[in-house]
């Protein structure tokens, strides 16, 4: 009886092996496959999660960006960006954006003074929402402060003055801020920078500015263009100072001259007879309103006769010398004349027969208007003299004391050359000027 093939599938198909081995047929058994069922997510991440871009210029921004990441294993949706704040603006960025696993988004951003914060939404699970906190703060302006000289400040005429003041800012260092001091008369007169500690110095020089009222100010200006100032008014007095004049604004005459070798003026030699003067004819003052300041030396001779300080009128003036011996090469000449007489004439009125000090109108020289005894001044020293007229006041000092100092008629209003007279007689000295300092008061003192 033959077996019957009708029970060959379901043999084989079952797990017994022993017919299908019968049958001629050879079995082998397969491996079994498994399919992965496990879901797929996506893994957003953001970088920077904080963008800050220090101190910005008033009015300028700066580029920023910010990188959206797919760190997962299915593609991840950015739905949106939301920026919400002050100063920070999107760039060119499309959303919604589909990231697949590994890809990346650029988020361009342009920054300006300002907080804002930047959200990113996106279909990730466990971060749906992604914050990125941007900053930038606003440059601010330097700030200056003008110490020296103090608001209304009056300026001697023959001082070289230094101007201070202090600078600070908040992102530049003080040394790099960029100083200009200036007088809305004359223009800027100093840029040096400042030192690391904020101090600022510039210096004044009177022969190189004008007289008068000057509003100086201090200005500083940081690496965004910021300019910050801080202003004074000041009045600068005219003067003058001999060491610093050029030679050819004086009129010497007779046998004075300018020793080059000592650099001062000499009114006369040891020599019978002279008359010498020196006028500094560059500038006229007003001989109301002036301050003088020398040294003088009247020694060198047998003493005689003496020297003076003369404010001479040059709207009537015909001449640069006078007389000589008791007439010290000022008498004849008009305007008003200071000196210093070390020798006695009789002839000509003197008051004392000791040295003394006396003031004379119109050069004439009998009868002063005022006088007061000197010590001795033929010692072989150098003294020094400082005439100070603010009319009606006179004020004279010699050596620090003072001889004169009262109201006195005479000193009117005429422009005038300051100049110095000497002369000898019979017997002689040195007459000699040195350290010549002139003011013209043009500033009410406050």
């Amino acid at each position: 009886m033959r077996r019957s093939t009708a029970l060959l599938p379901l043999l084989l198909g079952g797990a017994c092996l022993s017919a299908c081995t019968e049958y001629g047929i050879e079995s082998k058994e397969e491996e079994p496959t498994f399919e992965d069922d496990t879901p797929g997510f996506p893994d957003a991440a953001v970088s920077p999660t904080t963008v800050d871009l220090g101190l910005l210029c008033a009015g300028t921004t700066a580029p920023a960006e910010v990188v959206v990441t797919n760190g997962g294993n299915a593609a991840l949706n950015v739905r949106d960006l939301e920026l919400v704040g002050e100063g920070w603006a999107l760039g060119d960025v499309t959303v919604p954006a589909t990231l697949q696993p590994g890809e990346q988004l650029v988020v361009p951003l342009v920054g300006g003074p300002g907080d804002a914060l930047l959200t990113v939404h996106t279909d990730d699970p466990d971060s749906p929402e992604l914050t990125v906190s941007l900053w930038a703060v606003a440059d601010e302006p330097p700030t200056v402060s003008l110490l020296n000289p103090p608001d209304g400040d009056v300026l001697p005429g023959d001082t070289v003055a230094t101007f201070a003041g202090v600078v600070s800012d908040d992102a530049d260092p003080a040394e790099l801020l960029a100083l200009s001091w200036d007088s809305d008369v004359d223009g800027v007169f100093g840029t040096d920078p400042a030192a690391t500690t904020g101090e600022a110095f510039a210096s004044w020089d009177p022969t190189a500015h004008s007289s008068g009222s000057h509003r100086i100010t201090l200005t500083a200006t940081d690496a965004c263009g910021q300019a910050v100032s801080d202003t004074v008014t000041l009045c600068q007095d005219e003067g003058y100072s001999a060491d610093n004049l050029d030679l050819s604004t004086w009129h010497f005459e007779g046998s004075s001259r300018w020793d080059s070798t000592n650099e001062w003026v000499e009114l006369t030699t040891p020599s019978q007879n002279q008359s010498g003067t020196a006028f500094q004819t560059g500038s006229t003052v007003s001989a109301d309103n002036v301050s003088i300041d020398f040294r003088f030396y009247v020694s060198g001779g047998d003493g005689a006769d003496g020297m003076s300080v003369t404010a001479l009128d040059t709207s009537r003036m015909t001449s640069f010398v006078g007389l000589s011996g008791g007439g010290l090469g000022y008498a004849g000449l008009p305007g008003w004349s200071i000196e210093v007489d070390t020798w006695y004439n009789a002839e000509y009125g003197d008051p004392t027969e000791a040295d003394h000090v006396s003031i004379h109108f119109d050069g004439e020289p009998f009868g002063p208007a005022v006088w007061a005894a000197l010590p001795e001044m033929e010692d072989g020293a150098w003294h020094d003299m400082s005439i100070t007229v603010l009319a009606p006041h006179v004020i004279v000092k010699v050596d620090g004391v003072v001889y004169v100092d009262t109201d006195l008629d005479g000193f009117t209003a005429f422009p005038a050359y300051v100049g110095f007279t000497a002369a000898t007689g019979s017997v002689t000295n040195y007459h000699l000027i040195d350290a010549l300092t002139v003011t013209r008061y043009v500033c009410e003192e406050g």
